[in-house]
């Protein structure tokens, strides 16, 4: 498992986008999901592009919810706000 400096040795939580990519991490206590989704390493190491959302229990993230809740979280594209 990496490790960094934003880590700890709490709960893992899988972060998935799309049917294949998931990757299992320890984040912080105090992670943020809007960290996860500002995190270029686990987009990139996911093949995700910078405007997704996290989901988790069927519902959308807020930013300001710590990683650490959820075992589970899926990134999905944006819609599109064009009208």
């Amino acid at each position: 498992m990496e490790t960094d400096n934003n880590q700890s040795s709490g709960t893992a939580t899988t972060i998935r986008y799309g049917l294949t990519n998931n990757i299992t991490r320890s984040f912080g206590a105090n992670t943020t999901v809007s960290d996860l989704l500002h995190d270029r390493g686990i987009l990139s190491a996911l093949s995700a592009p910078e405007s997704v959302v996290a989901v988790a229990n069927g519902r959308t993230l807020s930013g300001d919810e710590y990683i650490s809740n959820y075992g589970n979280i899926t990134l999905e594209q944006q819609a599109s706000s064009k009208a």
